[in-house]
């Protein structure tokens, strides 16, 4: 039997220069070393059962590298299948680690890789000779391979096809979409001012989960019809229902947001002067300005604006400044790093105060702790979010009494 074929993983963790843009420099630095124990946990997991070749290669702008083989006793598989099966199973473990550091909206907004390509020993000293290598760094094969579907490939294709018939139907059946409510309280006092409506597939489904859910239908197009038809059952869900004073804050993308200023009747917001549109993806400045006439329509419906994962960067700082929200969310990144290091305190420091100075409040999510909330307390932030305070739960439950 011919030695196995040698073969490498690399797993590409987002531009660094983005998330110095998105969090400043200090938290950038320290998210990216959480992210990199993170990866270092998912290789070990995910190489388990093969044989290593080479040592991990840690890079400390985002690059993961790692030269290993089939063990002899494995069952004979071809090159092409391995690297299938294990870039399908890393990319499903990268994507959980994203959303463990960042959250699953600014997750979202970064671009993460694992490719496994077959990979001589020669060729690999040579590529790691080169240095940190870019996005077409790659040496050529240890081999050529014909391409084929493996069984895993056309698994992922089975799969991608029962989930879009799965989002067809959601947009056909409102029960089977539960509405969820997550307070929003007060710093000062903790008291409750309102509430985020979440949205969960069927309770132990493949599309349970926001982030697979939200995949699904990104993958078959349907992105915009889906969050509308979320926010149109939030909405209805708890009309008349909020206590007074209180809030319902509804989550949707620019593109949505743009889709409903054109066609008002696909989500009848007309006199819910209590809801708080939160604007769930950051643009770039100059597609920013193509939210005016959303931003315009939302204004004259005496709707208020939030900002949802913001970092303490100079991206989301200028996204911010352009779009003048009413609350701009700090996203889990920030709250998490928030009491490490003096440098990080200044960054957020200072971006509170220049929130504060276009007229923004500012709302911590995801505080989990009595130390987060008080270190957070000390900055100045008016409102808060996160399982410290209560999780999602059901809307039925909440608003019961």
């Amino acid at each position: 039997m011919p030695p196995p074929t040698p073969l490498a993983i690399v797993i590409r963790c987002t531009d660094p220069q983005q998330l110095q843009d998105i969090f400043g420099p200090h938290i950038a630095r320290q998210a990216l070393q959480h992210l990199g124990h993170a990866v270092t946990a998912l290789l070990q997991r995910l190489l388990g059962q093969f044989a290593p070749l080479a040592h991990l290669r840690r890079d400390p702008q985002g690059l993961w590298a790692t030269l290993f083989t089939e063990r002899p006793s494995a069952l004979p598989r071809s090159p092409q299948e391995v690297c299938a099966s294990l870039e399908a199973a890393g990319q499903h473990l990268l994507l959980q680690a994203i959303h463990e550091v960042f959250g699953a909206g600014t997750g979202m907004r970064l671009t993460c890789t694992v490719e496994v390509r077959p990979l001589g020993q020669a060729a690999w000293d040579a590529w790691l000779a080169q240095g940190t290598p870019g996005p077409t760094g790659w040496p050529q094969p240890a081999a050529d391979v014909p391409p084929r579907l493996s069984p895993q490939a056309q698994d992922a294709v089975d799969h991608e096809a029962s989930a879009a018939r799965q989002i067809q139907a959601f947009l056909h059946d409102g029960p089977a979409l539960r509405t969820l409510l997550q307070p929003i309280v007060r710093m000062a006092d903790r008291r409750t001012v309102g509430y985020e409506a979440l949205t969960r597939g069927p309770v132990n489904s493949p599309l349970e989960r926001p982030d697979q859910l939200f995949a699904a239908a990104q993958a078959c197009g349907q992105t915009v019809a889906l969050e509308l038809h979320c926010a149109a059952l939030a909405l209805q869900r708890t009309a008349g229902r909020l206590p007074p004073g209180q809030y319902l804050t509804l989550n949707l993308g620019p593109q949505a947001l743009q889709h409903w200023a054109q066609q008002p009747q696909c989500l009848p917001l007309h006199g819910h002067t209590n809801v708080v549109v939160e604007l769930t993806e950051h643009l770039p400045l100059d597609q920013a300005q193509a939210l005016h006439q959303g931003l315009a329509h939302l204004r004259r419906q005496g709707l208020r604006l939030a900002l949802d994962d913001t970092g303490c960067g100079f991206a989301d700082l200028a996204t911010a400044q352009a779009l003048r929200p009413d609350i701009v969310k700090l996203c889990i990144t920030v709250v998490q790093h928030a009491t490490l290091g003096t440098a990080a305190r200044a960054e957020l420091q200072q971006a509170v105060a220049q929130l504060h100075a276009w007229g923004c409040q500012v709302l911590a999510e995801g505080i989990e702790t009595e130390a987060q909330h008080t270190a957070l307390h000390s900055y100045d932030i008016a409102l808060a979010q996160g399982w410290l305070y209560g999780k999602p739960c059901a809307w039925e439950r909440v608003l019961s009494a």
